[in-house]
């Protein structure tokens, strides 16, 4: 029997709206399907491999005169996320199960526990977005010919899908729906990012971004907003799913129900999630 106990309510208003401190911790190291022990053994490998990809990519990278480049890339910078996210939730995992308690999240200030749930809200849709822009507009011109090349290519470009959905799968996470404004919010600033990368270094990361195609340029912007806005929604609705299938399966014990925060959506009154 789960307490799933949320941070103590915010006196700021800003954090309160976008529901920041309806996070409850326990949700992020317990499953519904398998034991916590077995999803922290599952969530470790996924963090190992993450971990072999990502260094090793910057090794090669380095090696062969592209380090400093490294991290001009919406792929690399959402693979080190995925990381930063698997690492952080297997090392709170790990205390959970040895203190059997989440003490870890209640003892740390409360902007690192806002900075796990904003985290988990990029990883989880940025990677959706990066195999879909990957594989329907770049694929084609890979130049990747060594099995290591493939391997890395295929790790940040698909593989990293995997990792992220596995643990969607087996956590009990819940998203805020107001989020996607900080979803937003980073893909904006990513593309300022990419502005900077040609002022400086005179090359555009990614060919659809050059400015320089006119109006062309500004539809694939929006584009692009468009694809990452969906991908957030098609894990609200992944994440919904999840929890539907838990409930029917009799794995979500009822609870009393309580009068939600005025600033909590209807989405995020069912696990965060119920399709109006």
């Amino acid at each position: 029997m789960y307490h799933d106990q949320p941070l103590e309510r915010s006196n700021n208003k800003f954090i309160r709206w976008f529901g920041f401190d309806q996070f409850e911790p326990e949700r992020a190291v317990s499953s519904y399907w398998v034991s916590s022990k077995t999803f922290f053994v599952i969530r470790l490998i996924l963090a190992l491999y993450s971990f072999i990809v990502l260094w090793v990519n910057i090794g090669v990278s380095a090696h062969e005169g592209r380090g400093q480049n490294i991290f001009a890339f919406f792929t690399n910078l959402t693979f080190v996320g995925l990381h930063a996210y698997l690492i952080t939730a297997t090392v709170h995992h790990f205390r959970y199960l040895r203190s059997k308690n989440v003490n870890s999240f209640f003892n740390q200030h409360a902007v690192l526990n806002y900075l796990y749930v904003y985290l988990y809200c990029t990883v989880i849709t940025f990677n959706i977005v990066t195999p879909v822009v990957y594989w329907a507009l770049l694929a084609g011109g890979s130049e990747e010919t060594t099995p290591r090349s493939v391997w890395l290519n295929v790790s940040v470009h698909g593989v990293s899908f995997f990792l992220m959905i596995i643990d969607v799968i087996f956590n009990r996470m819940k998203i805020p729906i107001r989020m996607i404004m900080f979803v937003l919010v980073t893909v904006v600033i990513y593309m300022c990012l990419a502005f900077v990368v040609y002022a400086t270094q005179g090359f555009w990361v990614y060919p659809f971004l050059e400015w320089d195609q006119g109006p062309k340029a500004a539809i694939w912007y929006v584009a692009v907003a468009a694809i990452v806005t969906l991908s957030f929604f098609l894990q609200v609705l992944i994440h919904f799913l999840r929890d539907f299938i838990a409930k029917k399966a009799g794995k979500i014990q009822p609870t009393k129900v309580v009068e939600n925060d005025a600033n909590m959506t209807k989405l995020e009154e069912d696990n965060s999630s119920s399709l109006v």
